[in-house]
């Protein structure tokens, strides 16, 4: 009867001090920390506004790198569907396996490097060399690009960030310099 209220006890009192660990390692980006978010974007593709939506992330390396991963999808001026992706997700489709799965999200976009100012702003410049986009072209439908641009990332607090980001994708294929710019939501997790 005893060692029921102990257990209790001991379940709220492991529940706080793991409470105060967490709280004390979110004070920081280091090493193995993880920042999802949500963005939207418009790019402007021949004179035209293409817009898109999706999930972006950043694996921090240390405290000032981060490998880069993003996902979007828009509508093209045909009015199609078209996706921003790595281009090893690519290799899913030939490769079929749970392995394959596990590689592509190993293998980052880009890298970005982050700088802080203040405490509640952070600077990111960045390039990411391994995007993709499907149907952003008539033919071929997926063609790759490289984009390289600056996130601003401001923290009204802890863990949570509002970034404008400014942004021109490289298309490899022509040469073709795509600016664009958008808004991400960010929230880190450590």
């Amino acid at each position: 009867m005893i060692l029921v209220p102990l257990k209790n006890i001991m379940h709220k009192y492991l529940i706080f001090l793991l409470f105060i660990c967490i709280s004390t390692i979110c004070l920081s980006q280091e090493k193995g920390d993880l920042r999802i978010g949500v963005f939207a974007q418009v790019n402007s593709f021949r004179n035209k506004e293409t817009p898109m939506y999706g999930l972006c992330g950043e694996y921090f390396l240390n405290h000032h790198v981060a490998m880069n991963y993003r996902y979007g999808l828009g509508l093209n001026q045909e009015g199609e569907v078209t996706a921003h992706i790595n281009p090893s997700l690519l290799g899913i489709i030939f490769l079929q396996s749970g392995e394959a799965i596990m590689l592509s999200v190993m293998i980052p976009e880009g890298f970005s490097y982050h700088i802080y100012p203040k405490e509640i702003l952070e600077i990111a410049p960045y390039i990411n060399p391994l995007g993709s986009e499907i149907n952003l072209y008539i033919n071929p439908e997926i063609v790759l690009s490289c984009n390289i641009g600056i996130n601003i990332h401001i923290k009204p607090v802890n863990d949570l960030s509002i970034t404008p980001n400014l942004s021109a994708m490289i298309i490899y294929q022509n040469g073709e310099v795509v600016p664009g710019m958008g808004i991400a939501i960010n929230y880190n997790f450590h």
